[in-house]
């Protein structure tokens, strides 16, 4: 019988975006914003933030809004399952009845994850993973939605997770990256203040920044983009294009830094409004449950090899994000263009002093792990809704050539 179907994906959804203050010293309404979604006691959700003085400053601001709290400081990049469970247990010790997380991903996704515990049972957190077999819908009709509040205080350039619908954590028994998700985890609010993102240290800048990039090139060239990302995602690449060079190396540059939150939560909006992620995040995602590296640091690692790969897919898109990226293309033919868009990256990688691939040599990537890290990519979402459909060999090879 003849497929009938015009798209692979005809219908886009979109999920809920959580209001957003966004501006120098927006951390100053944390206090209020407590408050106002019912909070008397929350529970600090943070990596420890150390030497910065954000966390201090923080509690200062919630303690003046006459909010009780507790400190869970022991989230680390990646967070681990035992480590959101040893959170939630805190959660529940000290009666707390909202969360504040502050930091980046690894800080908000596990807020997240309490409250999704929270609302079914205190079961374990990795009950709650959502994949493309079984399938995630039927998983999240399961699921009781959240109620309780989080206010998600973003301290990174890249992070884009206070404005997202999903949790990534680390299954560590599995030793697989996986999604956590459940009606109603987005933030009650997300918090974007350049006062905070500008305090990163150099190399964090750099990676998480690069992380807001691949979070605006992954979302704009995969298959279930739609309109409603579209300019959101080019107008992403053309901030980070601009401005993170200057960020890395000037984080006292108001304008790097503004700008460089701006993108990072219009990525964070674009991937809420249907569009997703790819083979960067899905072959980067498992890499970082193997090693443990930066998120943000091993999408930039891949980007080259996985946009190379896609690159007969999306020549139209790359040419577009070319252009993005300050690149006059008059002239060129689209394939030619496209070509562009690699040299463009080869560059920004160097001088923010990244090496792309040698994946062995970087992070102890074997090739026996290779294996591995296609079969939990294969049931990803990032592999759907990749460019190019999904090849185990075509995957495996794609690793080799980066190893």
């Amino acid at each position: 019988m003849i497929n009938k179907q015009i798209h692979e994906f005809p219908i886009i959804y979109t999920n809920p975006i959580p209001k957003i203050a966004l501006g120098w010293g927006a951390y100053q309404t944390i206090g209020d914003e407590c408050k106002a979604a019912g909070m008397k006691k929350a529970l600090i959700v943070t990596t420890g933030l150390k030497g910065t003085g954000i966390i201090e400053e923080i509690k200062g601001v919630i303690n003046h809004a006459g909010v009780a709290m507790e400190i869970y400081d022991k989230i680390s990049s990646n967070p681990k399952d035992h480590e959101i469970m040893a959170a939630y247990k805190l959660f529940k010790e000290s009666q707390c009845d909202g969360v504040v997380a502050v930091g980046g991903g690894s800080s908000i996704d596990t807020g997240k994850c309490i409250r999704v515990i929270d609302a079914n049972g205190g079961q374990h957190v990795n009950n709650f993973t959502v994949f493309l077999d079984p399938p995630f819908a039927e998983t999240l009709k399961k699921m009781k939605p959240c109620t309780i509040p989080q206010i998600s205080v973003a301290t990174t350039s890249g992070t884009g997770a206070e404005v997202t619908s999903w949790a990534a954590i680390s299954n560590t028994k599995a030793k697989a990256k996986v999604l956590v998700s459940g009606p109603n985890v987005q933030s009650t609010v997300a918090v974007v203040d350049p006062l905070l993102s500008r305090l990163q240290p150099r190399d964090i800048a750099a990676w998480t920044g690069f992380d807001a990039l691949a979070h605006a090139i992954e979302a704009f060239v995969t298959k279930v983009q739609g309109p409603y990302s579209y300019g959101l995602l080019l107008r992403a690449t053309e901030f980070i294009a601009q401005n993170l060079r200057e960020f890395t190396y000037n984080r006292m540059s108001n304008t790097a830094c503004e700008r460089m939150a701006w993108a990072s939560t219009m990525g964070g909006i674009a991937i809420g409004f249907g569009a997703g992620a790819g083979i960067v995040h899905g072959l980067g995602h498992q890499i970082s449950a193997l090693t443990d590296c930066h998120h943000g640091r091993i999408n930039a690692v891949m980007m080259l090899a996985g946009e190379r790969y896609n690159q007969p897919a999306i020549t139209e898109k790359l040419a577009a994000l070319t252009r993005a990226m300050g690149v006059d293309t008059t002239g060129m033919t689209e394939w030619e263009a496209a070509d562009c868009w690699f040299d463009e990256i080869e560059q920004l990688l160097e001088d923010l002093e990244i090496t792309p691939g040698q994946l062995n040599q970087q992070f102890g990537v074997e090739e026996k792990d290779l294996d591995h890290i296609v079969k939990v990519y294969s049931n990803d979402f990032c592999s759907q809704g990749n460019a190019k459909e999904f090849n185990y060999d075509e995957c495996i090879n794609l690793l080799k050539s980066a190893l």
